[in-house]
């Protein structure tokens, strides 16, 4: 009994006029029951280029393994190029063919099998291999010059459109584009990561606070509005969602796509006005982003680590002999969890001596703290934008230079006139930025209407670490002992304090 294995595949090129793989199943369907063979399987590759080899393709690949040779005799296909566009990978697979003692039945082409076994007809197999690779060709230029066309435009290209976007079509001058608009939902989530990043919140908190809210990455969303599961790119199983990291939170809120510009290879497009190309609505507002983008930068700059769920004093405190960052501690004793506060010095053999109890020092800076600011108003920092265009003119300096490389490059020889109008708009723009006066953006603080004794009580460990972190306080400590930083005040201070905010009268 003869045992067949069919082999269908289609292209996900839209430029490629290839009969769907319902067609090709009838077809081979139709000619098994004829000819009364045993179909042992179905190799169904979809969205498979022609170029892809046939050793590596999903679905056809693994029956070609040594594992599963024994279980077919013939391989058949609708069309010649079912098999491969490559002229290469096809010749590969046909001498692979005759080695392992396969048959191969084209039904446009019944001679194929006879054709493999002679040095003529393989002559002949070869010439035929070139018809379908030079269309490949033709077909990867016409696809090409299609990207080349809409480059420069407002169009969307295709692929994984930018978190925050989804593609639209739109009915224009006649055909069907399509375009991104903005999706409400992803922008909620853009701005409350970017809320986030400027409170002082970490990338990796970020990250888990996406996690743990289920938000989905730009590639799981496309899948799910495509009516497929989930998946991630580490090879779980289909419905394993892909997990925010830090490096995919910090690329996402520096991505110029937020902005709704238009990207090639990495780089923001220009128009012939030399403009960034503008796809769709901005995320952020241009005061948002460069808010966001300072934030970030001065994370970037910043030596402390940040860390989530850590001891409630961490980045506070110190060794009061050697400076070093003291570690949390906690030992067991009699069913009862003592915490202590040691010299973090790295090796361990390198620690001072000494310990203190962690809830002394806690309570104390604590009390501390409120007595010093309890009453004081609490503040936000707001970004106040400014004028500061240095980074925008070091920009357009670099692209006038790109633009004369590319002109003596002979990129604009067919055209000159477009290089003038280039040259001349950077030149203006150049003109216009260095007129300008420089002022730097800067945060400023505004008061919300709370005190930090009010503000205290809504925050949890981790918010009053960062809270004492970011109110200057310092603790040192040694065997026995510790001492914070800024000193406690005097009673004379205190009653000055309380003074000047109207708690207590001056006479």
């Amino acid at each position: 009994m003869r045992r067949v294995l069919f082999g269908e595949r289609i292209s996900d090129d839209k430029n490629e006029r290839s009969e769907s793989i319902q067609s090709q199943h009838e077809k081979l369907s139709r000619q098994a029951d004829k000819e009364g063979v045993t179909v042992v399987g179905t190799a169904v590759d979809l969205s498979v280029s022609g170029d892809v080899d046939p050793f590596t393709r999903k679905d056809l690949g693994p029956w070609l393994t040594e594992e599963n040779l024994s279980k077919w005799d013939e391989l058949w296909v609708s069309t010649q190029d079912r098999l491969s566009r490559d002229d290469i990978h096809f010749l590969r697979f046909v001498f692979w063919a005759i080695e392992h003692n396969k048959s191969v039945m084209v039904l446009d082409d019944p001679g194929f099998n006879e054709q493999m076994h002679s040095r003529t007809g393989r002559l002949l197999l070869h010439a035929k291999g070139l018809g379908p690779a030079m269309e490949l060709d033709r077909i990867k230029a016409r696809v090409k010059e299609s990207h080349e066309r809409r480059r420069y435009t407002t169009r969307w290209p295709g692929g994984l459109a930018p978190f925050g976007y989804v593609p639209v079509k739109r009915f224009v001058d006649g055909r069907t584009a399509t375009f991104l608009e903005k999706d409400p939902d992803m922008t909620r989530v853009l701005h409350e990561m970017r809320r986030q990043i400027i409170a002082g919140q970490s990338f990796l908190g970020v990250a888990k606070y996406l996690n743990a809210k289920g938000e989905l990455t730009a590639r799981n969303r496309a899948q799910v509005r495509r009516g497929k599961p989930v998946s991630s790119r580490r090879g779980q199983a289909e419905g394993v969602p892909e997990q925010w990291g830090v490096s995919s939170v910090k690329d996402l809120l520096t991505d110029p796509a937020c902005l709704g510009y238009k990207k090639h290879q990495g780089k923001v497009l220009y128009d012939s006005q030399e403009q960034p190309i503008r796809l769709a609505e901005p995320i952020f507002t241009d005061e948002e982003w460069q808010s966001l983008q300072t934030a970030i930068e001065a994370r970037r700059q910043t030596t402390q680590r940040r860390v989530n769920n850590t001891a409630p004093l961490y980045g506070l405190v110190y060794c009061m002999t050697c400076g070093s960052k003291a570690r949390h501690k906690t030992a067991k004793k009699r069913d009862r969890i003592y915490r202590y506060y040691v010299c973090g010095a790295w090796p361990k053999e390198a620690e001072c001596a000494g310990s203190v109890r962690a809830e002394a020092v806690e309570e104390f800076i604590e009390l501390e703290f409120l007595q010093r600011y309890g009453m004081e108003p609490v503040t936000e920092r707001v970004w106040v934008p400014g004028t500061d265009n240095t980074r925008e003119l070091e920009e357009v300096r670099k692209r006038i230079s790109r633009l004369r490389e590319l002109y003596v490059d002979g990129e604009f020889e067919d055209n000159p006139k477009e290089y003038k109008d280039r040259m001349h708009a950077l030149r203006a723009r150049r003109a216009e930025l260095e007129a300008e006066p420089v002022t730097e953006g800067h945060w400023q603080e505004k008061a919300t209407g709370q005190t930090f004794l009010e503000l205290w009580g809504t925050l949890d460990l981790e918010g009053q670490r960062k809270q004492l972190i970011k109110s200057g306080y310092k603790v040192h400590v040694g065997r026995g002992t510790f001492r914070i930083t800024p000193e406690p005040e005097t009673p004379e201070e205190r009653t000055a304090r309380l003074t000047r905010l109207g708690y207590m009268s001056g006479e």
